[in-house]
């Protein structure tokens, strides 16, 4: 009359509260707000791009997007970090990481070029994809934004080109801001059919 005791284990599931989509709405919104790339668009055209979108999550390890694919949308982190990295001789090396409320691949979004790098989640992440389609509707209705947003791409294609950081050369950065900014009007414009 010996019983055996057995292995008791113990299960604890933590969650986290769910939001209802309207909290959801309004915390993707204010991120957005926040960024330079939506600062043209009012808050009804944001709502319309936030609900023309689509959230998505992605487990630890998973590819969000991959160098060289094409890309008809881009992506806001949400939650979570990212790790960003190009493929060198083979080897992929990491060249940056995206935290909450950072953008990633609108130059293929806004400009229709592959994809220039691989983001990985480093964590759970949660992000929103904005489509082409999102995009255009929006860009219909506010076309003084594409303006800013060419400045923009320009800005940003010269900081990943290392020209922003050599000041010396003010005449040359010069033109060649206006070199791309007319390019990526040009580009925003045939992508988006304006």
């Amino acid at each position: 009359k010996i019983t055996i005791p057995f292995p008791i284990r113990t299960l604890e599931i933590n969650r986290r509260q769910a939001s209802t989509p309207q909290q959801e709405h309004q915390q993707t919104k204010t991120i957005l707000e926040g960024d330079a790339l939506f600062n043209c668009l009012t808050s009804e055209q944001l709502d319309h791009l936030i609900a023309g979108s689509r959230q998505m999550h992605f487990g630890r390890g998973e590819r969000i997007i991959e160098e060289g694919a094409e890309g008809a949308s881009m992506f806001v982190l949400l939650q979570g970090t990212a790790a960003v990295s190009i493929s060198q001789n083979g080897n992929m090396v990491q060249v940056g990481s995206l935290r909450m409320g950072d953008c990633f691949g609108e130059m293929s979004l806004l400009t229709g070029e592959k994809r220039t790098a691989t983001v990985r989640a480093e964590e759970d992440c949660e992000v929103i994809e904005i489509s082409k389609p999102a995009m255009a509707a929006v860009l219909r209705e506010a076309p003084e934004c594409v303006n800013q947003l060419s400045e923009l791409l320009a800005t940003r294609k010269m900081e990943t080109e290392g020209v922003l950081k050599d000041a010396a050369q003010g005449f040359v950065q010069e033109k060649k801001e206006r070199e791309y900014r007319a390019t990526f009007l040009r580009r925003l414009r045939s992508v988006f059919e304006l």
